[in-house]
């Protein structure tokens, strides 16, 4: 009687530790051009795409940030970003614009365009970072866009101002979009 006891025990442990892990393994299991994030309010979803074969070597990712309202969970706020690896030290260099102008644009119109700019780090358990995945690899746990907020807060939107504040410069790994 006291082994069954005992199994039972052990069986419901594995069956509780496997709900655990399960969520986790799923952003493994997803490359990083379709994973898709999520802010701590869930007011922001930031979503990899695959990036486009005719761009530079250098360009891994591509991505966009909207913001959904409240009366119609439709994107109400659209935010364009790509990461291309810096020269020397690599490192994945976001980009993060708002409106740019299509086909060749000059800096200063870039410039006028462009919302934040920074290194994009992927969390992992224990407060340990590194840097973003490239597109074909597992996908990262978070990820941090460093004064991303701050930046956002700052740029001059407009009568388009993202309806909601940013609080928090992490975005939690939610779900991978299917394979196309």
């Amino acid at each position: 009687m006291r082994m069954k006891g005992i199994a039972s025990k052990v069986a419901f442990v594995a069956a509780f530790g496997a709900s655990l892990v399960a969520p986790l393994s799923a952003y493994a299991a997803c490359t990083q051009d379709r994973a898709i994030y999520s802010d701590r309010d869930d007011h922001y979803t930031l979503a990899f795409k695959p990036a486009p074969e005719d761009l530079p070597a250098v360009t891994s990712n591509e991505f966009t940030i909207t913001q959904k309202s409240d009366a119609d969970q439709k994107s109400a706020f659209k935010l364009d970003g790509v990461v291309m690896w810096t020269q020397g030290v690599a490192r994945p260099e976001g980009t993060v614009m708002y409106n740019c102008p299509d086909g060749d644009v000059t800096g200063d119109e870039l410039e006028a365009c462009m919302v934040w700019q920074g290194v994009i780090y992927a969390l992992k358990e224990g407060a340990e970072a590194g840097l973003l995945p490239k597109a074909k690899e597992p996908a990262a746990q978070a990820l941090l866009l460093p004064d991303f907020a701050g930046s956002l807060d700052a740029f001059d939107f407009g009568a388009a101002k993202p309806a909601e504040p940013l609080s928090w410069e992490v975005f939690r790994f939610k779900e991978c979009a299917p394979e196309k």
